[in-house]
């Protein structure tokens, strides 16, 4: 329903993002409520692995959010880098540093509270490989919050069944039931799943043949598709993407904590500098075109 741009704010010169309603979706009073709730709720997590939020106005009669300008590339293009290209599966001990910390993210997103300090119960519902960035220095941050829902002011039936896409949804999400923090721990997985793999585990090549695999639990085991994959690594994913949430880690920083162990276990440490210097190897071109094109935009504006 947005539009993110790189804009240059005046009195500082610094880069911010930009986001903006599509026009066509400008003056629909529905659209404008998701859009100053994002707002809201991603300004209300105060944490170093989620982009930062400065403010919401209009102008011109266009709901803007400026946010934090991250230097980085989503992890969508870092295992597929190119357009027509084979997907890049991500080594297994960087995937696995890369998921701990969005655990932390979207832990920290977990537990907003309200003004009387309640715990709202957000639940992001749209976890993807497009809305987890990596930093130039390593970092992981989670970004659009324009369909989480605070499930404490709302009713189970008003949280929409077919918000987020097909490939990360929760078979809860996606079957109308009850969402929890417990459905975004299943899509850490699938993300998971899909970066260590190059494979989405549920995709079936359209929406209706891909929800009736996620409902049914159908997909290959990581160690089905890539040979020698870890299987203590597999054990994590498969329980973060157990069907019942009753069955996967009761939260995300317990996920993470799974994560930390196996990567204690392996007995290989993974820095910030070793995911930096991963993602230099892996789309360091892509983001310097785009740094310098915003660099000359700017100067000229």
């Amino acid at each position: 329903m947005a539009r993110v741009w790189a804009a240059r704010h005046g009195p500082t010169s610094n880069i911010v993002a930009l986001k903006t309603i599509r026009p066509e979706y400008a003056s629909d009073p529905g659209f404008q409520a998701l859009f100053m709730d994002e707002a809201r709720y991603a300004a209300s997590v105060k944490h170093p692995a989620v982009a930062q939020v400065y403010g919401l106005g209009e102008a011109d009669g266009v709901l803007y959010i400026a946010m934090e300008w991250v230097v980085g590339e989503s992890l969508a293009r870092i295992i597929k880098p190119n357009k027509g290209a084979a997907t890049a599966p991500i080594p297994p001990l960087i995937a696995a540093r890369l998921i701990a910390d969005a655990c932390e993210a979207l832990h920290a997103a977990h537990e907003i509270t309200d003004e009387d300090g309640r715990t709202i119960r957000l639940v992001h519902c749209d976890v993807s490989l497009q809305n987890l960035l990596v930093t130039i220095d390593g970092g992981v941050k989670l970004v659009d919050f324009g369909v989480a829902r605070a499930l404490r002011a709302q009713s189970v039936a008003e949280v929409p069944k077919m918000d987020g896409k097909a490939a990360y949804m929760a078979p809860e999400h996606a079957a109308g039931k009850r969402i929890s923090r417990l459905s975004d721990v299943f899509t850490l997985g699938i993300c998971l799943y899909e970066i260590s793999t190059g494979v989405r585990p549920f995709s079936a090549g359209s929406w209706d043949a891909t929800i009736e695999r996620l409902l049914a639990g159908e997909f290959q085991a990581p160690g089905e598709i890539v040979p020698e994959y870890p299987s203590a690594l597999e054990r994590i994913l498969l329980r973060a993407m157990a069907q019942s949430p009753a069955h996967r880690f009761p939260s995300a920083m317990r996920m993470r904590a799974g994560l930390q162990d196996f990567l204690r276990a392996s007995g290989s440490r993974v820095e910030r500098e070793d995911v930096a210097a991963f993602l230099r190897h892996r789309a360091g071109r892509l983001i310097d075109e785009r740094e310098a094109h915003i660099a000359r935009q700017a100067r000229g504006a």
